[in-house]
């Protein structure tokens, strides 16, 4: 049998189920967020023996949030501490018997390094998830200072030891690595195997970075010889860049530091084929930072200069060559002027050579030579300067001797170099005949040449026809905006134009002016260029500061980069900023982190407009 329903039970049925859903639906609305989240955070230390100066990282997880802050890490004694700010994310599925589970994680870099030796404990680092707060657990770590030894020599020498001011110098970096011999079982390394342990990405190259690139690009890579030191073997690598000082004083290499990963013990096994293999079983940092032999470099002297002396330092000779030869007054006579740079070793800054000053020299008097000189073109050691001269006499046969004024660092005094004459022939040039053009009505001309007697009349012109009003009309003049734009637009464009030839001499005269002036174009530039993001992100900031304070155009670290700003009176909130895109694009370039290069473009070129408002901080003069 069936229970029997009555209507009225299944009508209270129906009005209690309503309620009882509506405080089900009521409570869950009132439940927290981070109830219903499941979000987490996992912490990973990497090692626990680390070396002081060499950077260790923290890596945390937080998995599944939706809500969540950035790791505060507290102040370590013996210990720096950054959380990189370029996080990455990632996302993994999984589906086991039919159920699909998904893991969202990002993660945040820690980035750590040893300022001594010794036990450093790291306290808990914490962090909120969905409204939860995690704490990793404690951490301790035996930092250990590596023992350089006679290892590693790291030193850069200069020639000349004394120079002058736009004088090239030569820098050789000589890094003197020892050979690492394991006589156990009877192994050296070789040139090769030891260049291979040098890690270029962890090392800081200054001024030399630039000619490791080029010799990368060629394919090829410092090569190094055996020396002997006393009773050690060694291969000496060189690297060598060329410099032209712009002020007195010292030459600035900027930061150089080689770190070398020096072998801890080799181990020999064989493979299937039963041929010797050998593997390095541990490694060890070894940094060395170079030192620089002092290189004096002195100012050009005042006594004794010349006023037609334009910057040259070195020793040249100076060729003339001109056409056409057979010319007018005042036609134009191409005028080569070829300036080789004849000096011993290297070869001076041409591309930034100027003419003589042309327009300014007296044997020239009879001659119209342009305002503006010309910048020339460089091919070798030679710069070819293309001047165009009018004569303005008949009686001039020659171009005469052009002077060139440069200081010779050997002599230490000015000297000249002058170019032999170019003989040339000038003609008068042709004179129109006024009378003969006369045109007139009624053969006027033919009475002039006829020499037929010309009457004179009185009443002047008006005695030939009789003046009527139609002939004599009157109108005025009446200027509008057509007249004024025209009366406006000649001194303007006067004045434009004078403008632009004054920028354009202080620029030539001024180099580090003209750097300044194109750094924030340039850094825009490179940061949208090609290769990796961190590398871009370096090079664009850290060009963009050197442009803008005069400093050597070679590469600078991220620390130098900093120093620099901060001379330069940066606000902090920039400096602070800077530091942690700089310390974000050198780790991952070198400690193998990623992240979201866009953000670190984006943070970046905001940035720029920042620092293109840097100047170069004057010194007291002594």
């Amino acid at each position: 049998m069936h229970p029997v329903v009555s209507a009225e039970s299944t009508r209270r049925s129906f009005r209690v189920l309503p309620r009882w859903l509506l405080m089900l639906i009521a409570c869950l609305a009132s439940l927290n967020v981070s109830v219903l989240a499941d979000g987490e955070a996992e912490f990973k230390f990497g090692q626990r023996e680390v070396w002081v100066g060499q950077p260790f990282l923290l890596e945390v997880d937080i998995v599944n949030a939706e809500a969540w802050t950035e790791p505060q890490v507290p102040e370590i004694d013996g210990l720096t501490s950054t959380v990189l700010p370029s996080a990455r994310e990632s996302t993994f599925t999984q589906i086991k018997n039919g159920v699909a589970t998904t893991r969202s994680t990002r993660t945040y870099v820690v980035r750590f390094v040893a300022t001594r030796p010794g036990i450093i404990e790291i306290p808990p680092i914490s962090l909120t998830v969905d409204g939860k707060r995690f704490e990793s657990a404690p951490w301790r770590v035996i930092a250990t200072k590596s023992e350089v030894g006679d290892l590693l020599v790291v030193e850069i020498i200069g020639t000349p030891k004394k120079a002058w001011v736009g004088q090239p110098v030569r820098l050789t970096l000589q890094i003197w690595v020892e050979q690492f011999v394991d006589r156990a079982n009877r192994i050296r390394l070789d040139e090769a195997d030891m260049w291979g342990l040098i890690s270029a990405g962890e090392s800081s190259w200054g001024l030399f970075k630039e000619s490791l690139e080029e010799l990368a690009r060629n394919r090829r890579r410092p090569s190094g010889r055996r020396v002997e030191r006393g009773d050690r073997t060694y291969f000496l690598y060189e690297i060598k860049h060329d410099v032209i000082p712009i002020k007195s004083g010292e030459i600035d290499p900027g930061e150089v530091q080689i770190v070398l990963r020096q072998p801890t013990g080799i181990a020999v096994t064989r493979d299937i084929f039963n041929r010797r293999q050998v593997e390095i079983e541990g490694i060890r940092p070894v940094i060395q930072t170079a030192g620089i032999r002092p290189i004096e470099v002195r100012s050009l002297p005042e006594a004794g200069r010349p006023s037609s002396f334009t910057g040259a330092v070195g020793r040249f000779s100076v060729r003339a060559l001109a056409e056409p030869r057979d010319v007018s007054v005042g036609d134009p006579i191409t005028l080569r002027l070829e300036v080789t740079d004849e000096s011993p070793g290297i070869a001076g800054d041409l591309a930034n050579l100027r003419p003589p000053p042309l327009r300014d020299l007296e044997a020239l008097a009879g001659f119209r030579v342009p305002d503006d000189p010309t910048t020339g073109i460089v091919d070798g050691r030679t710069k070819t300067f293309t001047e165009t001269l009018r004569p303005k006499r008949d009686d001039l046969d020659a171009i005469p001797s052009i002077p060139f004024v440069s200081f010779d660092p050997e002599l230490e005094r000015y000297v000249t170099a002058s170019s032999e004459p170019v003989p040339i022939n000038v003609t008068p040039s042709e004179r129109l005949d006024l009378v003969s053009t006369v045109r007139g009505e009624d053969g006027l001309d033919q009475a002039i040449l006829r020499g037929t007697t010309l009457t004179a009349t009185t009443g002047g012109l008006r005695a030939n026809h009789p003046v009527v009003d139609a002939a004599t009309p009157r109108s005025e003049f009446e200027p509008g905006w057509a007249t004024a734009a025209i009366a406006i637009a000649g001194p303007a464009t006067f004045f434009t134009g004078l403008l632009l030839i004054r920028r354009r001499e202080h620029r030539r005269s001024n180099p580090d002016a003209g750097r300044a002036a194109a750094a924030r174009t340039k850094a825009k530039s490179v940061l949208g260029g090609e290769g990796s993001a961190a590398d871009r992100v370096h090079a664009s900031l850290c060009g963009l500061i050197a442009d803008r304070l005069h400093l050597p155009e070679g590469a600078m670290t991220a620390r130098e980069a900093e120093h620099a700003v901060e001379r330069a009176g940066l606000e902090r909130s920039d400096r602070e900023a800077l530091r942690s895109v700089l310390d974000a694009a050198e780790t991952a370039r070198y400690a193998g982190a990623s992240g979201d290069d866009a953000e670190l473009e984006r943070r970046a070129a905001a940035l720029i407009p920042s620092l293109d408002t840097l100047r170069p901080v004057r010194r007291p003069d002594r």
